[in-house]
């Protein structure tokens, strides 16, 4: 069973990661930003490849 990326949008949107930015400010349908669980799953993977990579 294949998952569409529609899908995967959607599970993202409804959990809090990404919201298009033009359902917040209007304007730019492409153009997303982080919601509060995006960011931290963005610090989380920063800092496991900073620790992997740097330490």
């Amino acid at each position: 069973m294949a998952i569409s990326i529609d899908t995967i949008v959607n599970l993202c949107k409804r959990r809090g990661i990404v919201f298009p930015s033009s359902e917040i400010y209007g304007g730019l349908r492409s153009a997303w930003d982080w919601g509060p669980l995006g960011v931290e799953l963005k610090r989380n993977v920063k800092n496991e490849w900073w620790r992997a990579m740097v330490h």
